[in-house]
């Protein structure tokens, strides 16, 4: 975890989002996640460091990277690298004398200036659509001085900040973030403890008190409940939403993510697989109609499906 307050690690920053809370936005992908969804859509961001990504399309098979490696994890399968993943420590080595970019690094190091300065770019943007900036991950709060002090930067410039978490980290943390963050994106992954701590590795009582904490400092909160087909996405967990959506009248709105395959073909460049129980196709239209009427039949209130 990277507890320094100007540099941290991030591995990539999309401009011009509309999916990241409201108006435009410049999102920034940190480095570091305290959860291991078996559905992560950014893999790439749960290790807090910088790590090793392999893609063998873009392999010209020159073995230079093999000499590289001082822990023999690469050798040559016919005219392409391939990666011993168990013997390979991320000393990146390789990243360094591989011409073709097959070999690369998920993850810099930046500053809080030079990320404001990234931000800055698009305040034109902002202004008129009403957008901002918007720390994701990976969870921005394992790099929480960071995270906190990059907040207070763009704060400092008048630029609308959201800040999109599990809701896992130290309250005392959480509670610094009350006047630096205009708008929480707050994940629900699942309703029942024990399915939560199977699915992501993380303890649901540790969200809701999270959750909690935000909602009673009235922090505005809009909650996001990603639906796994099969997985966390049965009817008692919609009613359970629904409920909370009923029950915590300061959120400012709930919205149900029905599963999309984007972000699956990271898990190769990790070497890592997908997970076996997750579909391989997206959710389809009849699947979310039927969300759609169990939010109604359940009375939810500014619970939306997104599409």
């Amino acid at each position: 975890m990277n507890n320094d307050r100007t540099e941290g690690i991030i591995t990539d920053i999309h401009r011009t989002s509309v999916v990241d809370g409201p108006g435009i936005r410049t999102t920034v992908f940190l480095k570091g996640c305290p959860l291991s969804c078996i559905w992560c859509h950014n893999p790439e961001t749960i290790h807090p460091d910088r790590q090793l990504g392999f893609k063998a399309s873009r392999c010209i098979g020159c073995g230079k990277c093999i000499a590289s490696c001082p822990r023999e994890a690469l050798t040559m399968h016919g005219s392409t690298a391939t990666v011993n993943w168990t013997r390979c420590d991320n000393c990146l080595a390789c990243t360094e004398v591989c011409p073709s970019e097959a070999l690369f690094v998920y993850g810099r190091r930046v500053t809080v200036d030079q990320l404001l300065a990234d931000i800055l770019k698009d305040r034109i943007y902002y202004l008129h659509s009403g957008g901002g900036v918007t720390l994701s991950g990976g969870e921005p709060m394992q790099q929480a001085a960071f995270s906190l002090n990059l907040l207070a930067a763009c704060k400092a410039e008048s630029v609308h900040t959201c800040l999109d978490t599990c809701g896992i980290g130290s309250l005392a943390d959480f509670k610094k973030t009350l006047p630096l963050v205009d708008l929480f994106l707050f994940d629900y992954k699942a309703s029942d403890p024990q399915l939560h701590r199977e699915m992501t590795g993380g303890s649901l009582q540790a969200v809701l008190r999270t959750l909690h904490l935000l909602l009673d400092a009235g922090a505005t909160v809009r909650l996001r409940c990603p639906l796994i087909p099969g997985i966390n996405d049965d009817d008692a967990h919609i009613r359970e939403i629904a409920r909370l959506s009923r029950f915590h009248r300061a959120l400012e709105s709930i919205e149900l993510l029905p599963w999309h395959t984007m972000g699956m073909a990271k898990y190769a460049s990790l070497g890592s697989v997908v997970d076996a129980r997750l579909s391989p196709s997206n959710t389809d239209e009849k699947r979310k109609d039927h969300y759609r009427s169990l939010l109604k039949d359940a009375r939810a209130i500014n619970a939306t499906v997104i599409d």
